[in-house]
């Protein structure tokens, strides 16, 4: 439970923050009681309302050891990012929370498998391995706790945050999102040898399940003379860095004192794959070629064709891809023959992906992939039929036959058996996801985008796409409080993706703003703005955004503040060539200034906008029709306020007779309205 807080400002100063320092407080017990769904949706709100207020620390600590005790450790992860700043606050208690917290969900990734993992944060503990920043949290956590308990001579707080470091999770998963799943395991079974540990983190290697090898590795302690060299090879192989090199070496010597000529060899295979990327190229392709031609040559066909693996990755990365094609070629027909099919699915998948990289026919690609495919899910292989996949995917884009994608995705999703890769039919959902939304079919895309996201989520291996695909589809469905949930997660991930990036804020503003929070709205169109042009993009999207923040500006009261911001979009519209959308928002920054009550500035800025409209000779006759009523609506609402009643209703007679012949009644009912408030003398 939280310590009660021993300041006045402990929990918060203002209303809001109080609110969401109780809701914290609720969320472990609410969870411990079964109320998982309510549980849930406090979570999600208090996260929400947390955005942007880094330095609650006290908060953030209740939602890190909700996290630890629910099963959602990984979701918790993120909030580990908040360290960089924590050991400067203020309050020494928010600082002993957050850090008990924080080794409390460390604790919880290491039982899980994950103590390897690495934390990276540009801050002090940037580059620790969980395990490592464990022991610093549970130190710090001590540190504040024993310097409090000083000041009242007690030891209190100190066996406070020993319960807190030391507590079992109140709930197996309690699902945060729709269709989100609890985090596949990735622990080995107990009891195993340390050679069965090491046969298993073969095995996941071959399959592509790194994070599944890296566990086995790292419950293996003290192993006999027999094993090592194979247990040396795929630690240098999973936990790379600058003595890679000579732990693969350490581990070839290993096979050759010991008679395995087979294992050597391939260690030599995957030694010259290293040395070719570490700008060794001459000699890397010279043993990996050795070593392949050698393995040919030998009786073991597995052996055999991993060593074609390793030695068409070495070819192409040389850019020798014909020679790459036929060493690939010569190793799946090996492969077929042993019936193994991630052997056989393997060779396959790399031969698609080098020809999709090179341009080669889309045609021959197409069926190497879909090959591969098949041999993936028959040997139930998850995470490599994604890979097979993708590359049947990008062979389609190539050929422009995305009906056909759309038709292959379906056809997997009616066949893929029960029990097979729940990997690979979540990816498929994703793809349908996509076809869905490229279609307009918003609402039927958004269950499949969550599942999408559930099943990659709970395997660690969720992407900035989906979750943009999530917030896309959410958002033109109209389920517009889940996108507040989902969204900002996403903006975080698409750092770096500008054209992702952008939308996904512009979606996230759009939602505020269809929700009538002006406010929010306005602020996080601003913040886009602001990105839009700094990064030296304002163009139409910086001109929409800034219209947007406008509008919104305009209904919270801030009339010249809007008046700037359409002002700004004007500008840029004129930088482009834009002279009609320019002139519309000079007429909408007129307005603005009118509603400010600045009567002075609403003159200044219909002079612009006559400016502006009468500039415009490009657009049809129409549309300069429509641009030139708008402006004498406008003129005859600043006239009308300054007094100039009978200019004011020559230019309202004038707006409402050209809206009527182009055929716009509802603008000719709103001009008829003010002339008529004009002529009453209603109308200031």
């Amino acid at each position: 439970m939280e310590v009660e807080p021993r300041r006045a400002d402990a929990g918060g100063s203002d209303s809001g923050g109080a609110e969401i320092t109780r809701l914290c407080r609720t969320l472990v017990p609410l969870a411990a009681a079964g109320k998982h769904a309510e549980a849930a949706s406090t979570y999600r709100w208090v996260t929400r309302a947390s955005t942007g207020v880094p330095r609650r620390y006290g908060d953030h600590a209740l939602r890190l050891e909700f996290c630890a005790l629910t099963g959602n450790e990984h979701t918790g992860f993120d909030l580990l990012s908040l360290l960089d700043g924590v050991g400067d606050h203020a309050d020494a208690i928010a600082r002993m929370e957050f850090f008990a917290s924080a080794a409390l969900l460390t604790r919880r990734l290491i039982e899980t498998g994950y103590g390897e993992t690495r934390f990276v944060l540009n801050g002090p503990y940037d580059g620790l391995s969980l395990r490592l920043l464990h022991r610093r949290m549970r130190a710090a956590a001590f540190v504040e706790a024993e310097e409090l308990d000083g000041e009242d001579q007690t030891d209190y707080l100190t066996e406070h945050v020993e319960r807190k470091m030391t507590a079992k999770p109140v709930a197996e998963f309690v699902p945060l999102l729709p269709s989100a799943l609890p985090r596949v395991p990735i622990l080995p079974p107990p009891g195993l040898s340390a050679e069965e540990l090491v046969v298993r983190a073969e095995i996941h290697n071959h399959r592509s399940e790194a994070e599944e090898a890296r566990a086995c590795l790292a419950a293996i302690g003290t192993v006999g003379d027999e094993i090592a060299p194979r247990l040396a090879e795929l630690r240098a192989i999973f936990f790379q860095d600058g003595d890679t090199e000579e732990r693969l070496r350490r581990a070839a010597a290993g096979f050759r004192r010991d008679g395995d000529e087979t294992r050597f060899l391939l260690n030599q295979c995957w030694l010259g794959l290293w040395l070719v990327f570490d700008d060794q190229a001459e000699t890397g392709v010279a043993l990996t070629t050795v070593a392949a031609a050698r393995l040919r040559a030998g009786a073991d066909d597995h052996a055999a064709c991993w060593g074609e693996y390793w030695l068409a990755h070495v070819l192409s990365g040389q850019g020798r891809t014909p020679e790459a094609y036929e060493v690939l070629r010569r190793g799946a027909e090996r492969a077929r023959e042993t019936g193994d099919p991630l052997l056989h699915g393997t060779l396959l998948c790399l031969d698609a992906s080098l020809r999709n990289g090179d341009g080669e026919d889309p045609a021959a690609t197409l069926e190497l992939a879909r090959a591969a495919t098949d041999a993936f899910i028959v040997g139930n292989v998850g995470e490599k039929a994604v890979e097979a996949v993708e590359q049947v995917r990008i062979a389609y884009e190539r050929t422009g036959s995305l009906d056909e994608l759309d038709v292959f995705v379906e056809h997997l999703l009616a066949t893929l058996p029960v029990g097979g890769p729940e990997r690979l039919r979540g990816h498929l959902r994703q793809l349908r996801a996509l076809s869905l939304i490229g279609t307009g079919r918003f609402a039927e895309a958004v269950d499949d985008a969550y599942a999408s996201l559930g099943v990659a989520a709970s395997r660690g291996k969720d992407t900035a796409e989906q979750w943009y695909v999530l917030v896309t589809a959410l958002h033109g469905a109209g389920r517009y409080d889940e996108v507040l949930d989902v969204a900002p997660r996403a903006i975080d991930l698409l750092t770096g993706l500008p054209d992702w990036g952008h939308r996904c804020r512009w979606m996230y503003a759009d939602t505020y703003r269809a929700l009538g929070e002006s406010s929010r709205a306005f602020t996080e169109y601003a913040v886009l703005a602001e990105i839009l042009e700094e990064s030296g993009d304002t163009g139409h999207s910086y001109i929409s955004v800034s219209m947007a923040a406008a509008e919104q500006l305009d209904l919270l009261g801030c009339g010249a503040n809007a008046a700037g911001f359409y002002a700004r979009a004007a500008d840029a519209a004129l930088a482009i060539g834009g002279g009609y959308v320019a002139a519309t928002c000079r007429n909408a920054a007129t307005l603005s200034q009118l509603r400010s009550g600045d009567l002075e500035a609403a003159l200044t800025a219909l002079d612009a906008a006559e400016t502006a409209v009468h500039a415009v000779e490009t657009e049809t006759a129409p549309a300069r029709e429509h641009l030139v009523a708008q402006l004498d609506h406008v003129a005859a609402h600043v006239l009308s306020a300054a007094g100039r009643v009978r200019e004011a209703a020559h230019r309202a007679l004038r707006a409402a007779e050209t809206f009527h012949r182009i055929g716009e009644a509802e603008s000719a009912r709103d001009v008829d309205l003010l002339l008529e408030q004009i002529l009453l003398g209603e109308q200031k």
